[in-house]
């Protein structure tokens, strides 16, 4: 049967539980006819079967206990010990230029839509004409998950406002997420272990994660007492400062984190796309703060795809390859248990060349023996570089994929 051990639980397979019940009768007469077809036979057969699952049963209850056997709600409920919730998904975020009369105010959660797609977007905060007549701000999509948006789809405005002409996003969306599968929430819980702590990079860091919304998260800090570049201070970041980097969640919710786990006296570098929010304490609402941080500076990833069809590739196969791809960026595609890019790219994370053909191999592989002929990231067969500070975006209409 099985047992538990100085290293755990160790399980009997149904073949041994089998094997077991098999010796036991032949302890009582070695002449007893244990053939499948006779009664006996089919009895031990269905206890090994009945025995195993109440092993696999004990064997689940066991691992509800470890984080890193957990699955589904024992997984759930493990990492709400720490603070830590699955995301049920985050929803795509984008950049969007608005033309109108000057000193026009556009309400926070103003929608607007896609000419393409249909999908409706709403502002992240009030922003106000100015006098040029144009205004930027970010919007977020109302439904949770992946949504595309290429540059110039979204262009319909669904809330009027007195004032205001146009919209348009001149950049792609950034797409948000799918729930969490278990794996990933395992990388989330071992981000926030460190949140309940107060002035630290992880607690920061753990906070960070913990709001709506956000997708990725960076925090750099220089202690030392120069803002020279050195293995200490490797991207120049000024002294005795931190730079959070956040991709995804509004600026108040982000800020707000920020405030709470910040150190006295640090300095708030933008390393990034900055913005900045004044944060009123939770606790004590006499005390305001102003909260600098940024968003990634996003670089467009941009894929050029040649496939030799050895005749055995649907005629959708160019769309399933761009599908991969935008799934292998954002973590979704490889099956976890591999554990191979289950998070996707993230903030200062250079974007492999090599890794490309991966989404692409496993689309064309599923039929016969088509091949890649030619693949260019960016326009170079290189590694496609990401600075500290950016991170790569990654959008369907930014793939070409052709087969011949």
């Amino acid at each position: 049967m099985a047992s538990l051990t100085s290293t755990g639980y160790v399980l009997q397979t149904q073949n041994d539980w089998f094997a077991q019940e098999r010796q036991f009768y032949v302890d009582i007469d070695p002449l007893w006819n244990l053939d499948p077809s006779t009664p006996d036979g089919l009895k031990m057969a269905h206890d090994a079967e009945i025995f195993y699952v109440l092993d696999e049963t004990l064997q689940r209850a066991y691992n509800s206990k470890d984080p890193n056997k957990a699955k589904g709600l024992d997984l759930d409920i493990v990492c709400a010990l720490t603070g830590t919730k699955r995301s049920l998904g985050s929803k795509s975020s984008v950049s969007l230029e608005l033309t109108g009369t000057p000193s026009t105010v556009i309400p926070r959660l103003n929608r607007f839509e896609s000419s393409v797609t249909g999908s409706r977007w709403e502002t992240d905060q009030v922003v106000t004409i100015d006098a040029s007549g144009s205004a930027t701000v970010n919007a977020t999509c109302t439904v949770s998950g992946p949504t595309p948006a290429d540059p110039g789809t979204i262009t319909r405005i669904v809330d009027v406002v007195a004032g205001l002409a146009t919209v348009n996003n001149p950049s792609p969306a950034v797409a948000g997420t799918d729930e969490q599968r278990d794996e990933q929430l395992r990388v989330t819980r071992a981000a926030a272990v460190g949140r309940p702590g107060s002035n630290q990079i992880d607690s920061m860091t753990g906070e960070l994660f913990a709001v709506a919304g956000v997708r990725r998260v960076k925090v750099y800090e220089n202690d030392t007492n120069s803002a020279a570049v050195t293995p200490d201070n490797p991207h120049g970041l000024p002294a005795h400062s931190i730079a959070p980097i956040i991709d995804g969640g509004t600026d108040e919710d982000v800020a707000l984190a920020i405030y709470l786990k910040k150190n006295p006296g640090v300095l708030l570098f933008q390393a990034g796309a900055p913005f900045e929010v004044t944060v009123q304490s939770p606790s004590f609402p006499d005390n305001f703060k102003v909260i600098r941080a940024s968003r990634p500076n996003y670089v467009d990833a941009i894929l050029v795809v040649e496939v030799k069809d050895d005749g055995t590739l649907p005629v959708d196969a160019d769309q399933q390859i761009k599908d991969a791809i935008i799934e292998f960026a954002e973590g979704e595609l490889i099956p976890a248990d591999v554990g191979f890019k289950i998070t996707g790219f993230g903030i200062g994370e250079t974007v492999p060349f090599s890794t490309m053909f991966t989404p692409i191999n496993q689309v064309i592989g599923k039929f016969g023996n088509s091949y890649v002929n030619s693949l260019l990231l960016n326009g170079s067969s290189t590694n496609l570089s990401i600075a500290y500070n950016q991170m790569s975006r990654w959008s369907a209409s930014n793939i070409t994929v052709t087969i011949v």
